[in-house]
């Protein structure tokens, strides 16, 4: 049995072994809500335990070790310096922009880019505020390139501005390279990065 079989199965007992001990963990905390109509703290108690176990899980799989880490891949596709493609799924960098086609900047940031990300490895972590993603279909999040959070590289090299409209709904928004920005009032004109 080669490795990469053996890993999946390991997965794969891993995974179900954590959902049944998930299961019985629901089952005795609702005997326990009944008893003791303690339903809150219980509540919050369990969706913690999700939560961390999920998220083992998930790192597991991808393997990776950075808290969030929801998918791991290639970069196949630079779009422009804000946008980019991890095994085909199209990736919109949380909070940033950097300048669109035929824009001052544009070429910049997307070699920047380019430069740190193509054909290397990437790792997103999902913007918990916008799950659903954009109107485009795109996710969005932090991509990580070989490490190196591309959201904040591109404001340190003051490629990108901050999109103070998403700010409320960010997870990101008290990140360092984002937190000065986010200050503004959403109304504001950042101007040109």
């Amino acid at each position: 049995m080669t490795s990469q079989r053996k890993f999946k199965l390991f997965s794969f007992i891993f995974i179900f072994v954590n959902f049944i001990f998930l299961i019985s963990l629901i089952q005795t905390s609702q005997a326990s809500m009944r008893d003791n109509e303690k339903l809150t703290s219980l509540d919050m108690m369990i969706n913690a335990g999700f939560k961390n176990h999920f998220q083992l899980v998930s790192q597991i799989i991808n393997n990776t070790t950075s808290d969030g880490v929801e998918l791991v891949g290639n970069v196949t596709y630079i779009v422009d310096g804000d946008t980019l493609d991890i095994n085909g799924i199209r990736i919109r960098l949380s909070l940033v922009d950097t300048p669109e086609r035929g824009q001052p900047g544009f070429r910049e940031a997307k070699e920047f880019v380019s430069s740190l990300c193509l054909g290397k490895k990437g790792e997103l972590d999902v913007d918990d505020g916008q799950r659903r993603g954009d109107r485009y279909g795109r996710e969005i999040g932090i991509v990580y390139c070989n490490g190196v959070n591309i959201n904040e590289k591109l404001m340190n090299e003051r490629l990108a501005r901050i999109l103070a409209d998403y700010c409320d709904i960010s997870e990101f928004s008290k990140e360092n390279w984002a937190r000065d920005s986010c200050n503004i009032t959403s109304s504001s004109n950042l101007g040109e990065p």
